[in-house]
């Protein structure tokens, strides 16, 4: 069986009795799609008028173009719910069709950059999901490397997702025994999620709980231990603290 060229479509397959093809296979028509706006929006034009007619042939396939994106996005399968449905590897192929599109918009608008990393971070774990963990990690420092540069210039918009990407980072770095890296990865995310929690406990002391957690066992594995026992306490404590308190019977 030959490999797809790039551009062909693609099924996704949705169950064991569905399927969804990605693109849709009408996008093969656009063509002749936008030429069938045009007479329509043109012929309807030419009820109220010439200069209608010769507005509704300009605007109509515009109007049927951006109605074509609307569809399109409404409709492609989502990586991340891909993966929550336990369909990892249709989600990594999603992940790989859809990344040179988002590459090259995000070189043209560096703004849409932090949307390239969102998909790049779902792609590490995906990766990581199928034991793909070099390639994993990869995916995840260039995410951290969006996400830090952003952070510099918008801290309150791009800390939380910088100190998640550093998590996924980290995650990988010690699976690969590079337990120095994944420290200071943890280390700079304990940071960034104790800053967070400061303005907002609930969403994110559970977070900061996690990330001492996973400082305290890079910090074992560095035969570190009276800090390892420290973090892991802090975690402790900050896990007790936001359990309900206890009802006592009347």
């Amino acid at each position: 069986m030959r490999p797809a060229r790039p551009g062909m479509m693609h099924a996704w397959p949705g169950g064991p009795h569905t399927g969804i093809v990605w693109p849709p296979r009408w996008l093969r028509w656009r063509f002749q799609i936008l030429a069938v706006a045009a007479v329509v929006f043109g012929g309807a034009g030419l009820l109220l008028g010439p200069a209608w007619a010769t507005a509704g042939i300009a605007l109509g396939p515009l109007v049927t173009l951006f109605a074509i994106v609307i569809v399109l996005l409404c409709s492609k399968p989502d990586p991340a719910g891909l993966m929550r449905a336990g369909r990892t590897r249709e989600a990594l192929r999603q992940l790989d069709y859809e990344l040179p599109f988002r590459r090259r918009l995000a070189t043209r608008w560096p703004t849409f950059r932090d949307v390239l990393a969102l998909q790049l971070v779902t792609k590490s774990q995906a990766l990581q999901q199928l034991g793909k963990e070099p390639q994993a990690l990869d995916a995840a420092d260039e995410a951290v490397a969006i996400y830090t540069e952003f952070a510099a210039k918008r801290p309150r918009g791009y800390n939380s997702a910088l100190a998640s990407s550093l998590l996924q980072q980290a995650g990988l770095l010690a699976g690969l025994s590079r337990h120095g890296e994944a420290l200071g990865a943890i280390q700079t995310a304990v940071r960034l999620y104790r800053d967070l929690a400061a303005a907002d406990r609930s969403t994110y002391l559970p977070r900061l709980a996690l990330a001492l957690t996973r400082q305290s066992d890079e910090l074992g594995y560095l035969d570190r231990i009276a800090e390892a026992r420290a973090a892991a306490a802090e975690a402790a404590l900050i896990r007790t603290d936001m359990l309900p308190p206890a009802r006592t019977s009347s």
